[in-house]
C-alpha cells in the first residue's frame, strides 16, 4: 500500500513536472509564436510599401510614356501632308486604390481616326456636342489647313456647328451641313463616288491615301470627316447599309465617320444593330453621366468642355492660314529629263509631262490614232498658276521634240508676259527655236490672220497627202525623208476672241472649230487657256462646235460654274481643288469618273532660259526668227528699215510709185503697211480723230500716232527718191507745245540728213499758200517731180472757212488740189482732229477725191459716215482702221507710227542706202 502510494506520489509529482514543462513550453512557443508574427508582419508591411512604391513608379513610368507616345503621335509639323491620324480626346481615369496605388491613374486617351476607323458615340445632347467639338477642332488642327472636309447630317438642327461655320471662307466643301434625309443621301452618293475613285487610284500602289500622299510628297485629294448627329433619325435601312458599307470602304481612302446617337434605344428603329456599328468603330458610352470607352469600361474619360469664345477664334485662325497655303513644289526636271533633247519622233503622237499623279509623273498624248486626242481646254482662276502650267506644257513639249518635229504658233490675249520671254529681243537675241509665230497681247485680228495661216496649211499638206493616204502619220510614214512638224496652236485667253460677238468673233469661231475638228489629220493640235469659259460656253457647246473637239481637259482651281463649263455639268471637281498649282486632268471630255488630280510641276525662269539658249544656240544658223506681234509695243519708222532698203532698191532699178509707210498690219507679217502715191486721181490721205489720248504731257515717249504717221510716211518717202527728185512742204498748224512735245524739230532735222529739207508753211501763210498751189497746178505736167503736202492739224487752219470779198473760200482751193493735184503729182496727207471740219473743208462729194483714209480716235457714228454702215470700229490706243478704195478689199487695222525718236534718226543715219 506504502507502494502504491509512494507511486501514486511519485505519479503525481512527475504529472506536475509535466504540467509544468507544458506550461513552460506552452508559454515559450506562444512568445515564439508572437515574436515570429510580429516580425512576419513588419516584413509583410515592408513588402507592402515596396510594393506600392514599385505600382505608383511604374504607374508613374507608364503615364509618362503613355503621355510622350500620345505627344509623338499627335504631333504637327505645319506641313501640307499633316493629317489627325490619331487626336488626342481627353483622358481616361480610374481609382487607384484597387490597385495598390493611392493616386487616380491617369492616361491621355487617343482616338484612332483618319486611316485606322470610325467613332461611335452614344450619349445625352449635351455630352455629345463636347465630345464633337473636340473630335472636329482636334481633327482639323491635327490636319493642314484646307486639307479636311467637314460634312454633317444634323436633323435635329442642333446648331453643334456654329463655331466652325467660317470654315465656309476656305470653300463651299470645307463645311456642308444637311439636314434632311434627301440632301443626306445626295451627298453619301457623291461620297461613294469619290470613295471608289480614291481607291482605284490606290490599287496596287498603296495601302491608304496617307500612304499615297507620303510616296507622292504632295497632297493629293482630301480628307473627310462625316459627322451623324441624332443618327440613324430620318434614315432608311437600306440607306444605312450604304453608310455602313462606306465606313468600311472610305478607312483606306481617308474619310472617317462620327456616328452620334441617344443614350439606348431612343430614336432607333427596329432594323437598328448596335454590334455591326461597334464593329467598324471605336465605341464611346455614356453610362451614369460619365463617358466610358467600352472597350475599357473600368476607366472613366473625361472630355474638357471647349471654351466657345476662344474656339471660334482658332477656327477664324485655320482659315485665315489656309488661305496662304501652297502645294509643295515639284520642279519641272522631276516630271521631264533633261539631260537629252530632241529624242521623240512627232511622226504619229506628241507626249509631255505636267506634273505628279500622286507619285507618278502626269503625262498627256495628243494626235495618237488610237486614242484619238488631239485638242486641250484648259482653265483656271486668277493667280492658280496657269502661266506655269503653259509654260511647263512648251519647254516639256521643246526638250522632246526637235524644231523639224514640232512647231508653236503662241498667242497671248494678255499682257504678254508669259510668252515675251520665248521671243527676241534686242538685249537677248535668243527665241524658242520651234516658235513660227508669237502673238504678245495680241489683237483679235492677229488671231484671225494666224488661223487663217494655219487654214493655209491644211491646204498645202491636203496635197502633199493625197497620193499617200489621209492623214500626216501616214504620211510620214510613206515619206519619212520629207519631214513634217507637227503643229501646236496655243491661245492664252482665247474667250476674248469672241467679246464682242461681233463679224471677228463669228470668223474667229469658224476658224477654230474647223481647225479642231480638221486638225487631226495635218497634225495640229488646239490648246486653248482661258480663266473663264462660261461666258462663250453657249458658242461652243453649239451642235458640232469646238467644245466637242477637245476631249482633253485640265482645270485649275476655279468656280463651280467655270467647272461645269471646262469639265461638264455636275463635275465640280476644280471647284474641289484647295491649293495653287493642283489640276484636274480629265481625258475623257470631262467625265466625272475620269478625274485625276495632279500637281502641277513649277518652271522656273531661269532653268526655262537655259533651256531655250541652248536650243537656239543649236538651231540659229537653220532657223528663221519668229514672227512676232507685240499688240504693246509702239511702232517706230526705223522698225521698217529693212523694207525701206527693199523699196528704194526697187525704185532706183525701175519706174514704179513711192509709197507711203503708214504702219503696220495686224496680220502674221513683218511687212508694213502702206498706200502707193502714183501720178493717178485721188492719191491723197487724210487722216481723222484725235492722235492721243488727253493727258499725254506725261508719256515719257511721244506717242501722237497722227503726227508720227505723217512723220513715217515723208521719211519713207523720202528715202524711195534716192536721186533726190521730190519736194515736202509741212503745213505747221499745230501749236508749238505739241511740236515740241513729238519731236517735230527732229523730224525736221532728219529729212534735211537724207537730202530732203522741208518747205515750212505756217498757219498764217497757209490760205496763200494753197492759193498758189492752184495757181502752179494749171500748168503742171504730169511727169513733174512729186510734191508731197503734209499738214500738220489741219482742222486749226481756220483761214480757209473764211470767205474774201466774193464769197470764194480758201477751202475751195484744197478742194480744187484735191481734185486736180493728185493726177499731176501733188499728193496731200493731211491731219485733221474734226471730223466734221474735215468734211467742210472738204466740201459735198469732196471724199471722192482721197482714196485713202485713216481713222484714229473716232467714233463709230462717224467712221460709218465715211465709210459705211456695216463698218464696225472701236476705239483703241495704239490703233487705226484703214481705208483705201483701190488697194484695200476692206478696212483694215493697223498699228500707226508714232513721231521719231533719237533712236529712229541714228538708225536711218548708220544705215547704207547706197543702191
Amino acid at each position: 500500500m506504502a507502494k502504491l502510494d509512494a507511486a501514486a506520489q511519485a505519479f503525481r509529482t512527475s504529472h506536475a513536472r509535466l504540467l509544468g514543462t507544458l506550461e513552460a513550453a506552452q508559454s515559450t512557443a506562444g512568445n515564439a509564436r508572437d515574436i515570429a508574427y510580429q516580425g512576419a508582419q513588419a516584413v509583410l508591411e515592408k513588402q507592402q510599401a515596396i510594393a506600392r512604391n514599385q505600382a505608383a513608379q511604374a504607374v508613374t513610368e507608364h503615364s509618362l510614356r503613355a503621355r510622350d507616345i500620345a505627344e509623338f503621335l499627335l504631333r504637327s509639323d505645319g506641313e501640307p501632308l499633316d493629317v489627325a491620324q490619331y487626336i488626342g480626346l481627353g483622358h481616361l481615369g480610374v481609382d487607384g486604390s484597387s490597385s495598390g496605388v493611392n493616386s487616380k491613374i491617369s492616361a491621355p486617351f487617343l482616338l484612332p481616326l483618319f486611316g485606322h476607323g470610325n467613332v461611335g458615340l452614344e450619349a445625352s445632347a449635351e455630352c455629345r456636342r463636347d465630345v464633337i467639338e473636340n473630335i472636329l477642332w482636334r481633327a482639323l488642327s491635327g490636319t493642314a489647313p484646307g486639307q479636311l472636309d467637314v460634312f454633317v447630317y444634323d436633323p435635329n438642327l442642333s446648331s453643334v456647328m456654329a463655331p466652325f461655320s467660317t470654315l465656309r471662307g476656305i470653300s463651299d466643301e470645307s463645311l456642308q451641313v444637311v439636314s434632311s434625309a434627301s440632301d443626306f443621301e445626295r451627298e453619301i452618293r457623291r461620297l461613294s463616288g469619290d470613295i471608289q475613285r480614291i481607291n482605284e487610284m490606290l490599287r496596287g500602289v498603296s495601302s491608304s491615301l496617307i500612304e499615297f500622299r507620303a510616296k507622292a510628297s504632295h497632297p493629293v485629294e482630301r480628307f473627310k470627316l462625316v459627322i451623324l448627329i441624332d443618327y440613324p433619325v430620318g434614315i432608311e435601312e437600306s440607306l444605312h447599309r450604304q453608310v455602313m458599307a462606306l465606313a468600311q470602304s472610305g478607312i483606306t481612302a481617308g474619310v472617317a465617320f462620327v456616328f452620334a446617337s441617344s443614350p439606348g434605344s431612343e430614336g432607333k428603329p427596329d432594323w437598328w444593330r448596335e454590334d455591326s456599328l461597334n464593329s467598324l468603330t471605336t465605341s464611346i458610352r455614356e453610362q451614369n453621366k460619365m463617358l466610358r470607352w467600352t472597350r475599357h469600361p473600368e476607366y472613366e474619360l473625361q472630355v474638357p468642355k471647349m471654351d466657345s469664345a476662344a474656339l471660334v477664334r482658332e477656327v477664324d485662325e485655320l482659315v485665315a492660314s489656309a488661305a496662304s497655303v501652297k502645294v509643295p513644289s515639284v520642279a519641272f526636271e522631276r516630271v521631264e529629263q533633261l539631260e537629252s533633247k530632241w529624242t521623240e519622233s512627232s511622226a504619229e503622237r506628241l507626249r509631255f509631262s505636267i506634273g505628279l499623279a500622286g507619285p507618278n509623273i502626269a503625262d498627256v498624248t495628243l494626235g495618237d490614232e488610237r486614242d484619238q486626242r488631239h485638242n486641250i481646254l484648259i482653265t483656271g482662276a486668277v493667280g492658280q498658276g496657269k502661266s506655269n502650267l503653259l509654260k511647263v506644257i512648251i519647254h516639256s513639249l521643246a526638250q522632246r521634240y526637235s524644231p523639224d518635229e514640232l512647231e508653236f504658233y503662241l498667242l497671248d490675249y494678255k499682257e504678254g508676259v508669259t510668252l515675251y520671254p520665248m521671243a527676241p529681243t534686242p538685249g537677248s537675241p535668243d527665241f524658242l527655236p520651234h516658235a513660227r509665230v508669237l502673238g504678245l497681247e495680241s489683237d483679235r485680228e492677229f488671231g484671225v490672220a494666224v488661223l487663217k495661216r494655219i487654214e493655209a496649211e491644211f491646204a498645202r499638206r491636203s496635197r502633199l497627202f493625197r497620193p499617200f493616204g489621209d492623214n500626216i502619220a501616214k504620211y510620214r510614214a510613206a515619206v519619212p525623208e520629207a519631214g513634217m512638224p507637227r503643229i501646236v496652236v496655243m491661245i492664252d485667253e482665247f474667250h476674248m476672241m469672241f467679246d464682242p460677238n461681233d463679224k471677228t468673233a463669228e470668223e474667229a469661231a469658224q476658224l477654230l472649230e474647223g481647225l479642231a475638228r480638221r486638225g487631226r489629220s495635218y497634225g495640229v493640235h488646239l490648246i486653248l487657256a482661258s480663266q473663264t469659259i462660261s461666258g462663250v460656253a453657249a458658242l461652243m457647246t453649239r451642235e458640232d462646235g469646238i467644245y466637242a473637239q477637245f476631249p482633253i481637259r485640265l482645270a485649275l482651281k476655279n468656280s463651280a460654274q467655270e467647272s461645269f463649263a471646262t469639265l461638264g455639268l455636275g463635275n465640280d471637281g476644280a471647284a474641289r481643288l484647295r491649293m495653287r498649282g493642283e489640276a484636274i486632268l480629265n481625258l475623257d471630255y470631262g467625265l466625272i469618273d475620269s478625274n485625276r488630280q495632279i500637281t502641277v510641276a513649277v518652271a522656273q525662269d531661269s532653268q526655262l532660259a537655259s533651256l531655250q539658249r541652248g536650243w537656239w544656240l543649236e538651231t540659229r544658223a537653220r532657223v528663221e526668227r519668229p514672227q512676232v506681234f507685240d499688240g504693246g509695243r509702239r511702232i517706230h519708222i526705223s522698225d521698217a528699215v529693212g523694207t525701206l532698203l527693199s523699196m528704194r532698191s526697187r525704185l532706183a532699178k525701175s519706174s514704179g510709185s513711192a509709197v507711203a509707210l503708214l504702219g503696220y498690219p495686224i496680220a502674221v507679217t513683218d511687212q508694213p503697211l502702206g498706200i502707193s502715191l502714183a501720178a493717178e486721181p485721188g492719191r491723197h490721205l487724210a487722216i481723222l480723230g484725235a492722235g492721243e489720248a488727253n493727258g499725254v504731257e506725261q508719256e515719257v515717249e511721244a506717242a501722237n500716232n497722227a503726227i508720227g504717221t505723217l512723220q513715217a510716211a515723208a521719211i519713207s518717202l523720202a528715202l524711195q527718191h534716192p536721186a533726190g527728185n521730190a519736194e515736202f512742204v509741212s503745213l505747221d498748224l499745230l501749236d508749238e507745245p505739241v511740236f515740241a512735245r513729238n519731236n517735230h524739230e527732229q523730224w525736221l532735222s532728219l529729212m534735211e540728213s537724207i537730202g530732203y529739207p522741208v518747205h515750212r508753211v505756217t498757219r498764217a501763210e497757209v490760205a496763200d499758200y494753197l492759193q498758189e498751189l492752184v495757181a502752179e497746178l494749171d500748168s503742171r505736167e504730169a511727169e513733174s517731180e512729186p510734191r508731197y503736202i503734209l499738214g500738220f492739224g489741219l482742222d486749226r487752219a481756220t483761214a480757209l472757212d473764211v470767205p474774201d470779198m466774193f464769197a470764194r473760200k480758201p477751202s475751195e482751193d484744197l478742194q480744187q488740189i484735191l481734185r486736180m493735184g493728185s493726177a499731176k503729182h501733188v499728193h496731200l496727207l493731211g491731219w485733221w482732229a474734226n471730223a466734221a471740219t474735215f468734211s467742210s473743208h472738204i466740201g459735198f462729194g469732196g471724199e471722192g477725191f482721197i482714196d485713202a483714209l485713216l481713222m484714229l480716235r473716232i467714233d463709230q457714228s462717224s467712221v460709218q459716215e465715211f465709210l459705211g454702215p456695216f463698218v464696225n470700229w472701236s476705239v483703241r490706243e495704239n490703233r487705226g482702221l484703214l481705208t483705201d478704195r483701190t488697194q484695200l478689199s476692206e478696212p483694215t487695222t493697223v498699228i500707226p507710227f508714232v513721231p521719231v525718236s533719237t533712236r529712229d534718226a541714228s538708225v536711218i543715219a548708220k544705215t547704207d542706202w547706197e543702191v
